[in-house]
């Protein structure tokens, strides 16, 4: 067996190239000296952005009247928020309309309202310095002849006239009225001395920018970083530009602040870089982009393709978003040498720079060539020569195919899932054939029929992936903690406590998808009679606008935070959804499920204590696992909770919306076992019509000699015999001799009451007969009866008897509802072809 072939190619080094000058000059012969026209000043280093450029993440405050620049479009400032919160205006009459007051600021940047003394020719406009008045009139009248006169009085015998606003320094940040050349005589002391030991500009304008005490939110400048740095990060930005991303100075700055006495961008180890600043999303993603950017240039520089590294960054290889929304995240990097055959790898480095495909797949295709290299490396000559290979080596990649497990449990992976990870193999292989770069592979070395795996058997007894409903009730105890750490955008923390409860209280008495719950539309409520429906999408199938009968509760819940939702400033593109997304640039218009999935682990793991229902040794209830609490999980709890209540499987496949009843039936699978342990416990509790005890002498009894009709068993033999089909009294039972119901069929029975007094209602509406009307009634009575003893019998048992027949019910209740619903085996009769005339 030989062993793997090395990789000839340079690896990638995180450290500074050892010519940093020619790595310099490199980047300025990349960079375009002309970028962003009107913005970027390459000369100054300064960047002023424009914020009517959709490309630039600042914009003006959305009130017409205000001059607050924000670092997002379409948002209020904080003054223009709360005058809006305190008006009874809607969003767009309040910014349209709303007159924001103007102040000058002195140098120290605290409001001061301008001078008192006012004239029909109008008012003052310097600020105020002592006693309501600028600095000139307030010396005139310090300087007054009558020493008690006071301000007020002073102003109406004077006959000084408003003085006109001086100019101020037009270093941003400064307000020093006493200006040469534009600048006050500390920065024009500044601009001197600079320009004499400094290669500082000439023009006073471009200086100010530089020497600014505060730069706006529009702005940023790399002048204050190493000259290699300068270009590093102009060339990160300026291919952040070109692949479509968005500028945003805000994060610019920051980070230009961060990066000052570093010698290189490529010395930045990331991951320490960003471990004190992970709340800073923008800024994090910012320097992770660049860095990952200039180490692809680095390569290039070097002479090296990006795939001839031992670790290729896909980021690197222009993949596709798998995002819906557009949006790219981390794409994560593969390790090449880990495939040990030369050939496999260049086909794979040939198909991912060929195929247009996306991340998420090269992963997953690059995953399955791994446990293919490993295979063949363990067969005889280690798969090195292809043109060697035969139907033995092939099996071997499927036998290991075959045992591939999950990563999070080691557990074997699903059938489907290695059955695919094959087929990913078999494409690579295949394109080799295609493109002529494995000329010489032999035949028997490609698919084969019996390389297929079996279909896997179902357990019947393995627990599902719902979250037990004790469970849920301890979720719900503790659901003051939802959202109550979780950050989301600038959005208020009572408002991402409120919207979280929201989204999860959804999630858990609908059962929908957790993205159908976080794409919701605001106007997701209809009502009829006091009846709510919920109106979604069935995403993962594209059925639109379905409808989902809800509870009085559940659509308060909604309600209440549409409320709540109407009143807040939410990015434009989520303004028709219930749940927000955090920002206009989001992957999704609406709230991602992911966030919902991260809130909800936040959550769960700040709870003090979760139990199950199992027990140790020592009898204590066990903790619950706490990775089982999903999103997704609810969905399943939704479906069990009614297959145990005995939902009827048809009604349940509406309600979860599937197409095919199979899916369905999985939440009624009750094992031969918890089925005769149900009967052990349900026949001794079964009654006759008069409510007397009348137990089964055994299960064979309670299965063989009666046979369950819609309110209870019935033992009359030849309705037995008949599979319940033939009442001579048309399931009048209550009035029946042979009728045995137990606890199990109590809720079949209150409905059938219910049923009852409506039908006797419609009777007497319809002037029937007294004897129809007192027919119903009867059956009414004893119906109520049998239903009223059955209770009482069962308020006098012990508590842990009553959660045995309760389980005892759930477990009967969902085998009755399946009864009708067996599948058949059908054959398909391929109709002949008729002959064409």
């Amino acid at each position: 067996m030989t062993s793997p072939a090395p990789i000839a190619a340079e690896p990638l080094s995180d450290v500074v190239p050892v010519d940093l000058a020619a790595w310099t000059n490199w980047l300025q012969e990349q960079v375009d000296p002309l970028w962003r026209p009107g913005e970027w000043s390459q000369q100054a280093w300064f960047f002023d952005g424009d914020v009517d450029n959709p490309r630039t993440a600042a914009s003006r405050c959305i009130t017409a009247s205000c001059w607050t620049l924000m670092p997002s479009r379409n948002l209020f400032c904080r003054h223009c928020l709360e005058a809006h919160r305190t008006s009874t205006l809607n969003r767009e009459e309040f910014a349209a309309t709303y007159l924001r007051p103007r102040r000058n600021r002195t140098q120290r940047g605290a409001e001061r309202e301008p001078c008192v003394l006012e004239r029909p020719s109008g008012r003052c406009e310097r600020p105020a310095y002592s006693g309501a008045l600028c600095r000139t009139h307030y010396s005139r009248w310090r300087r007054r002849p009558n020493q008690q006169v006071s301000v007020e009085e002073w102003l109406a015998s004077t006959t000084a006239e408003p003085l006109q606003a001086k100019p101020t320094c037009i270093v941003r940040g400064c307000f020093n009225q006493r200006v040469v050349s534009g600048l006050c005589n500390s920065h024009l002391q500044s601009w001197d001395r600079a320009k004499r030991f400094s290669d500082a500009t000439r023009d006073p304008e471009q200086w100010a920018y530089q020497a600014a005490t505060r730069l706006l939110t529009n702005q940023f400048t790399l002048r204050a970083l190493a000259e290699p740095v300068r270009w590093e990060f102009l060339y990160g930005l300026q291919q952040r530009d070109a692949r479509g991303g968005v500028i945003e100075p805000t994060a610019a700055r920051q980070l230009a602040r961060r990066l000052e006495g570093v010698p290189s961008l490529l010395a930045v180890d990331v991951e320490s870089f960003v471990g004190g600043i992970v709340t800073q999303h923008n800024l994090v993603a910012l320097i992770r982009e660049t860095v990952r950017v200039l180490r692809r240039a680095s390569l290039s520089f070097r002479g090296l393709a990006p795939t001839d590294a031992d670790t290729w960054d896909l980021g690197w290889m222009d993949l596709r978003s798998t995002a819906l929304g557009g949006r790219r995240y981390r794409p994560g990097q593969v390790d090449a040498s880990a495939i040990r055959q030369p050939w496999l790898r260049e086909v794979i480095k040939t198909w991912a720079t060929t195929v247009s495909l996306d991340s998420g797949r090269f992963k997953r295709v690059f995953a399955a060539c791994v446990v293919a290299s490993d295979a063949l490396h363990a067969r005889p000559g280690g798969g090195q020569d292809y043109t060697k290979l035969r139907f033995a080596d092939m099996q071997a990649v499927f036998t290991a195919m075959s045992r591939i497990r999950r990563g999070t449990d080691d557990e074997l992976a699903s059938r489907s899932w290695r059955q695919y990870s094959f087929g990913c193999f078999l494409e690579i292989i295949d394109f080799g054939r295609k493109t002529d770069m494995l000329t010489g592979m032999p035949g028997s070395f490609d698919r084969d029929k019996t390389l297929i795996l079996q279909p896997e058997e179902t357990n019947e007894d393995a627990a599902g992936r719902s979250v037990p409903e004790p469970v849920i009730a301890q979720l719900d105890a503790h659901l003051a903690l939802m959202g109550a750490a979780f950050s989301y955008g600038e959005m208020e923390r009572a408002d991402i406590e409120l919207m979280m409860q929201t989204a999860y209280l959804v999630l858990r008495d609908t059962g929908r998808r957790p993205i159908e719950v976080t794409s919701l539309r605001l106007k997701c409520l209809e009502t009829r009679e006091d009846e709510s429906t919920l109106i979604w999408d069935n995403v993962k199938k594209r059925r639109y606008g379905r409808k989902l009968p809800i509870t009085r509760e559940t659509a308060a819940v909604i309600r209440t935070w549409q409320a709540r939702r109407r009143q807040l400033e939410v990015p434009s593109r989520s303004r028709k959804y219930l749940f927000p997304s955090i920002t206009d640039r989001s992957g999704f218009a609406h709230m991602g499920a992911s966030s919902l999935a991260n809130a909800m682990r936040e959550w769960v793991a700040a709870i003090p204590v979760l139990l199950s229902d199992e027990l140790d040794e020592h009898g204590s209830r066990m903790p619950f696992d706490r990775t089982l609490i999903f999103p997704y999980a609810f969905r399943h709890a939704y479906a069990q909770r009614h297959a145990d209540a005995g939902v009827p499987v048809d009604v349940l496949k509406e309600l979860m919306d599937h197409r095919s009843i199979v899916t369905t039936m999985s939440y009624y699978q009750v094992s031969l076992k918890r089925k005769r342990e149900a009967i052990t416990t349900m026949r001794k509790h079964s009654v006759d019509r008069s409510g007397r005890p009348a137990p089964f002498t055994s299960t064979t009894d309670y299965e063989a000699q009666s046979v369950a009709v819609p309110f209870g068993n019935c033992r009359e033999p030849s309705n037995v015999k008949a599979g319940g089909k033939a009442c001579a009294i048309r399931f009048q039972c209550a009035g029946c001799g042979f009728y045995r119901p137990d606890p199990s069929y109590l809720p079949a029975i209150e409905e059938h009451v219910n049923d009852l007094r409506a039908d006797r209602e419609t009777a007497k509406a319809m002037d029937a007969d007294d004897f129809v009307v007192r027919n119903l009634g009867d059956q009414i009575t004893a119906f109520t009866n049998v239903a009223d003893t059955m209770r009482d019998r069962l308020g006098s048992l012990p508590q842990d008897e009553r959660e045995e027949i309760e389980e005892a019910s759930a477990v009967l209740r969902k085998v009755r509802a399946t009864r009708d619903h067996k599948l058949l085996p059908l054959t398909v009769i391929r109709k002949e072809t008729p002959d064409a005339c």
